[in-house]
């Protein structure tokens, strides 16, 4: 849906790519589609101050977007106002004013309690006809704060009659509020808060409703009226009328300005979310063309499942029949149409066909929405060069935030998947994103593009030290000695924290076992891949140095959003690794000096130990080998404690798991 809205005023609420720090942007891709949306909700309310849930009236609390905020959230907005409006009500006598200001303040005591009883007495003794109708504005107040919604309800649509400009409106305001809050006392159960559409006082739903529209007649430009205009969504919510819902939030999302709503625009979203698209809804009670969209998008993601009884993606009749409401949005349906055929039916050509061709023009989000399905679809349909093409030329149209992004990643993907991993470090390289890279050169790089960003002075420090780092740790891990040797040459003087272990020193485990630096724990495996003492050490040279990047070939969570029905989207870092060699376990080493009749009583007696060990504290293996039974390791328990009963490793180890 925010896609959908307009992309200057959407682009404004993602966080700025640039604002992400570099130690994140090293690790972190910064577009916002492939997380839960939330999560850039709250970084951009981080970056503008907003995310305080007791923020005061002037600043938007967070879950007052989703309508659970505190009444109290208005306490010092309403304070104000009165006071204002005393100022302005010159024909109050001094007197009487300053008492109506004294009872207004002791109000404020029923929220600053937490709402603990607070004596308060209205005003008597009032001579003046406007004095009186004030205090009984008050009097609705002190009932509103401490839960009183039918007595707040009478004082409020009294003073709704006075000739006081302001004094009319804000009580008839009251007034809805005070029957909302009367409607939805009892209807939230247990810790989740849900909703229990039963417990809904249906007299006071249709009251608060009927005031709210009464007063946007009145004061459709009134002080209160975003407000109201945002009550009455929680109004339809609460009495689960989808349709009215429906024409609402269009409505809001449609004429969205910062002075037009009651919220941002991102948490409009997440309100739609939480209020409406969550809830079992019937598409034909929808009329909004962008909200029929949203909705058949969603059920369009449906998981692929054999069982006849769950549910199945939007019938592509069905959503053809749907095409007389896109009258006022054709593109949009020829769009949701083109999706249907890329990702449920599986066939791209339809989709090409109903798509637009690209221009010049800088893309909205709309916009590029469409050029991207369009080169999904060209890859879908076997024309992968034909997508580059696309891709590259959409880069330099990017405007809208994250939009270069976006792009970046799908044409790294692109030749990630052809095996031209090699072109996204060329110099004239269209992506230029960090994360991006910095992904590649973890999962996909070989050892030539790595040794060679690892020297390139324009590459920019971190993504040096990531290039090196990963370099070497895969050449030992994987065998290639001679070239970790000679690659240790490109360590730079004080070099950055993940780079120091591989020119440290040797070190002393706990219980005595001696391995020399790494460089010789690499010349030593050189000379002799199978040397017990070698092998065990490169083990304690992983156990102590866990990989400092996500170097393990799983698959990437940065992946472009195309997830057909029946196979995984396409992630970054998810093709074969073009580093020959396997994944290092340290396992493995140990079973093969536990076999190696030629090993050391101390060397066996470490290997018996270490292995054992991988399985605590839990039974769970954090070293390979999870799959080894637990009879396997009393086994070894058995032959360390029996074999070499006087070493300090048989002596230190109580347990097996």
């Amino acid at each position: 849906m925010l896609l959908m809205a307009r992309s200057e005023t959407f682009a404004q609420f993602l966080p700025a790519p640039a604002n992400v720090t570099s130690p994140d942007r090293i690790s972190e891709l910064p577009v916002p589609f492939v997380y839960d949306f939330s999560g850039w909700i709250d970084y951009s309310r981080s970056l503008s101050g907003t995310s305080n849930d007791n923020a005061t009236d002037g600043v938007q609390a967070d879950r007052y977007a989703d309508g659970e905020g505190s009444i109290c959230r208005s306490i010092a907005s309403g304070d104000k106002a009165f006071y204002e409006s005393l100022d302005a009500a010159k024909q109050l006598p001094t007197e009487e004013a300053m008492r109506l200001r004294a009872a207004r303040a002791d109000i404020g005591k029923a929220c600053a309690n937490s709402g603990a009883r607070v004596t308060w007495t209205k005003p008597a003794g009032l001579k003046s006809p406007l004095s009186q109708q004030f205090a009984t504005y008050l009097d609705g107040a002190f009932a509103f704060y401490h839960g009183d919604f039918f007595h707040a309800t009478n004082s409020f649509a009294s003073a709704s009659h006075s000739s006081d400009p302001w004094l009319k409106e804000s009580a008839l305001y009251m007034t809805g509020r005070a029957q909302l809050n009367a409607d939805q006392a009892n209807v939230f159960e247990g810790d989740s808060n849900a909703l229990n559409r039963s417990a809904v006082v249906k007299v006071s739903l249709g009251a608060a409703d009927t005031v709210f529209r009464a007063y946007l007649h009145v004061y459709p430009h009134g002080r209160y009226s975003t407000s109201a205009a945002g009550l009455q969504r929680r109004v339809a919510w609460l009495g689960g009328d989808v349709g009215r819902q429906s024409e609402l939030y269009a409505r809001a999302f449609a004429n969205w300005s910062p002075a037009t709503s009651n919220v941002r625009l991102d948490q409009l979203a997440n309100e739609l979310d939480s209020k409406f698209l969550m809830a079992d809804i019937e598409p034909g009670r929808i009329q909004s063309p962008q909200l029929l969209a949203t909705l058949d998008l969603m059920r369009m993601r449906v998981p692929y499942s054999k069982d006849a009884n769950s549910p199945k993606p939007i019938a592509l009749n069905e959503l053809q029949a749907q095409k007389p409401r896109f009258g006022a949005a054709p593109a949009l349906h020829s769009f949701l149409l083109a999706v249907w055929y890329v990702y449920v039916g599986h066939q791209p050509d339809q989709a090409l066909a109903l798509l637009p061709q690209t221009s010049d023009a800088p893309l909205d989000y709309f916009g590029l929405s469409q050029q991207t399905l369009r080169a999904f679809a060209l890859e879908d349909s076997g024309k992968a060069e034909d997508a580059r093409q696309l891709w590259a030329r959409l880069i330099p149209l990017a405007t809208y935030r994250f939009q270069r992004e976006a792009l970046e990643l799908a044409l790294a993907i692109n030749l990630e998947q052809a095996g031209l991993v090699d072109r996204v470090f060329a110099d004239d390289s269209l992506v230029q994103n960090t994360a991006i890279r910095a992904t590649l050169l973890q999962r996909a790089a070989g050892a030539s593009l790595l040794r060679a960003q690892a020297q390139n002075s324009a590459t920019r420090g971190a993504l040096r030290d990531l290039a090196l780092y990963t370099l070497l740790y895969k050449e030992l891990t994987r065998g290639h000695y001679p070239d970790f040797i000679g690659d240790l040459a490109l360590i730079r003087d004080n070099p950055a924290k993940p780079l120091k272990p591989f020119a440290a020193a040797g070190t002393v485990d706990d219980i005595g076992y001696a391995c020399p630096s790494i460089r010789d724990v690499a010349t030593i495996l050189q000379r002799d891949p199978q040397d017990p003492k070698g092998l065990n050490c490169l083990g304690e040279f992983v156990r102590r140095n866990p990989p400092a990047y996500s170097l393990v070939e799983d698959p990437m969570v940065f992946h472009t959003v195309r997830q057909p029905v029946t196979s995984y989207p396409l992630t970054l870092g998810s093709s074969p690794s073009q580093f020959p060699g396997k994944t290092f376990e340290r396992m493995t080493n140990y079973q093969q000096v536990m076999n190696n009749a030629r090993a050391s009583a101390d060397d066996r007696a470490y290997a018996f130990y270490r292995a054992i060990r991988c399985f605590a504290p839990a039974g769970s293996s954090d070293c390979g080998g999870d799959n080894i039974s637990r009879e396997t390791r009393k086994r070894w328990f058995n032959t360390l404690k029996s074999t070499y009963p006087r070493s300090l490793a048989a002596q230190s180890l109580r347990y097996y798991w």
